[in-house]
């Protein structure tokens, strides 16, 4: 419990790793799904047709994967958050033991969990396992930034997250293994005076909460340095 899994993409991720991560979760876990980084704003028909249809592939994606750590279909359920109420929503998440947080467009998953369904203290405040994806990841930090190659704006940004994580370190995702790209992560980390941890689609890490340590890293470590 209490520990956060910091991937780029689910369906991506390196055997080994997916070994690690079977470590923490456990196969009777009860998994609540917010998938809420959807791109732009829909009726609750199209967030239920279309979106995430329970027959849909980006449904199954998220099913498949957790199926890895041995969570039957049964013990995966999603919060709808046009059609739930704040309470019931928070009802689900206190009683899960896994969240999961899914990829997107984390702008938007930041205003549903913030503003428009205010849960924002249940999710900082959840004491069971959290699986970040993608713009999950990044929303667990208390300050996150998007590379111009992952912003839905073409450009270099800063965001508040939830502060799930406030430590002397941030992730990237999606991280691309050239100089020029390292490089410029190496800039950023100055700028924001934080170790970045860059994670590739095939990577994780594993970061426990309760005593602010990371228990599994395979991305690219990146400390913060005044030589560059």
């Amino acid at each position: 419990m209490y520990y956060s899994i910091l991937v780029s993409q689910v369906d991506k991720i390196g055997k080994e790793e997916n070994e690690e991560i079977k470590k923490y979760i456990k196969s009777f876990s009860k998994v609540l799904i917010l998938p809420w980084a959807f791109a732009k704003e829909m009726t609750n028909d199209e967030f239920e047709k279309n979106y995430f249809n329970i027959k849909g592939e980006r449904y199954r994606r998220y099913v498949d994967f957790l199926s890895k750590f041995g969570i039957e279909k049964q013990n995966i359920t999603y919060a709808n958050c046009y059609k739930e109420t704040k309470e019931e929503i928070i009802d689900k998440i206190n009683n899960s033991d896994v969240l999961l947080l899914p990829g997107g467009n984390p702008d938007m998953f930041f205003n549903k969990v913030v503003y428009d369904k205010e849960i924002l203290y249940s999710i900082k405040n959840y004491k069971g396992d959290i699986i970040g994806e993608s713009a999950g990841a990044v929303l667990h930090f208390r300050k996150y930034f998007l590379t111009i190659e992952n912003s839905y704006k073409n450009c270099l940004e800063y965001y508040n997250g939830f502060g799930i994580i406030d430590d002397d370190f941030v992730a990237d995702v999606h991280t691309i293994n050239t100089e020029d790209y390292i490089n410029r992560l190496k800039n950023i980390g100055n700028e924001m005076e934080k170790n970045i941890y860059a994670i590739t689609d095939s990577e994780a890490i594993i970061y426990n909460r309760k005593n602010k340590k990371i228990e599994y890293n395979c991305a690219i470590n990146l400390p913060k340095t005044t030589d560059i």
